[in-house]
């Protein structure tokens, strides 16, 4: 069983006094990707998916493909250049579900040559020239039954999939359906609220507005945005044990002093800034009825402070892993009701959620702290005997600092 070494990070994250202009700069190297069969639809001049059409309301055109890209390396950054998580050992099918332009899939490929790997999207976007040992299908993980039999893969993995499934219980119920056994789901989201620990992101600031008009948009186009916090209970919910929380915090831009977390922030800043218009122009015209000239109005005012160094900012990032039971039991009885009004962004609208109600005054809860990792032997009574099916529980904890990140090694 594989296994990671995770240390505590700095007490805090340091702020860079003496950053330049220059820290703004990268230079991109990633090739664009493009697909043998293209079926497009075109609004407010961007390219999005004609299969199921209108289900993702972000573009897949030549702009937001290096956008996923640049969102993928900043998380290789925040997780220490891990693909994943989970505590695998010699896995044999892998899923990864809304899988963008595939680029997880092909680095996973190359760290288990053994596994076959599926990859699924609504877009076909992905390479086509691929490993042996990886596919892609054009695929709706929202249809209420999927390809792949039940008890099938050894890992699922979901990432960046907020304003896309209408139900994340249901998503996860259905990833602990299809999980072996004994097999993990890993889920990755990104709250998009921005916010600071110093109070340098005002309430009445455009990264403020911007986080409760994407939500409020996601939440009228039947797609509701989560808290980064709820994912975990979710998947208790579902059935899922050992489930363990890993909280991230990816800076907007570089304005912290370490330089792993510089580095993502570089990237981050030109994920929004050469990206922002894609995120935002399909749900805020399609969510509320904004016109695209009042979303480029948007877009101007909110870049500065996206750049501007001395607004401290980031968005929360979680990820939640989960093993399926070896003798799972059957989850209790699930329904996942959308509240009429129900406003992702507002606690006063999550205060009233039939399934995870959450108060105001949580909001502004510390996460709670746990030990570092490691693999430690438990019997299903607690005791010293050593289960029979498995000889090692694996338990990811992960300590946090005051800013919640990790540093992982």
């Amino acid at each position: 069983m594989s296994s990671m070494a995770i240390s505590p990070p700095p007490s805090m994250l340091e702020i860079d006094e003496h950053a330049t202009s220059s820290d703004d700069s990268i230079i991109l190297n990633s090739a664009s990707i493009t697909a043998s069969i293209v079926d497009w639809e075109y609004e407010n001049g961007r390219r999005y998916h004609a299969y199921r059409a209108g289900s993702y309301p972000l573009p897949n055109d030549e702009p937001e493909l290096e956008r996923i890209d640049l969102k993928h390396h900043v998380m290789r950054l925040l997780c220490n250049n891990h693909l994943h998580l989970a505590p695998l050992s010699n896995p044999q099918r892998i899923l990864d579900i809304g899988t963008g332009t595939g680029i997880w899939v092909m680095e996973m490929a190359d760290e288990y040559p053994d596994a076959q790997i599926i990859g699924t999207d609504l877009s076909p976007i992905q390479p086509t020239w691929v490993p042996h040992n990886v596919h892609f299908d054009i695929d709706d993980c929202e249809d209420p039954e999927w390809t792949w039999p039940d008890n099938y893969f050894d890992f699922i993995h979901s990432r960046s999939m907020v304003a896309s499934v209408s139900s994340f219980p249901r998503l996860i119920r259905k990833a602990f359906q299809h999980c072996k056994p004994g097999g993990y789901y890993e889920l990755v989201e990104i709250d998009p609220r921005f916010t600071s620990d110093d109070g340098s992101v005002k309430e009445d600031s455009h990264l403020k507005f911007f986080g409760k008009a994407i939500c409020e948009a996601s939440a009228k186009y039947n797609r509701p945005i989560p808290h980064f916090y709820e994912y975990k209970a979710m998947f208790e919910k579902a059935g899922f044990v050992e489930v363990q929380e890993i909280n991230l915090k990816a800076p907007t831009n570089p304005w912290p002093k370490d330089k792993m977390l510089k580095e993502a922030g570089k990237f981050q800043m030109s994920a929004h800034v050469e990206g922002l218009e894609g995120i935002i122009v399909g749900l805020l015209t399609r969510g509320l009825g904004w016109k695209a000239e009042e979303v480029k109005v948007l877009m101007a005012k909110l870049r500065p402070e996206l750049k501007d160094r001395s607004i401290h900012s980031y968005q929360p990032h979680v990820v939640v892993v989960g093993r399926k039971p070896m003798l799972p039991q059957t989850p209790e009885p699930f329904e996942f009701r959308m509240l009429d009004n129900q406003i992702a962004a507002t606690p006063e609208n999550m205060s009233t959620d039939p399934i995870f109600p959450i108060t105001p005054s949580r909001l502004d809860e510390e996460p709670p702290r746990t030990m570092p990792y490691n693999l430690v032997p438990q019997a299903p009574d607690g005791g010293s005997s050593v289960d029979k099916i498995s000889a090692f529980t694996p338990v990811l904890e992960v300590p946090q600092n005051e800013l919640g990140n990790t540093r992982i090694s």
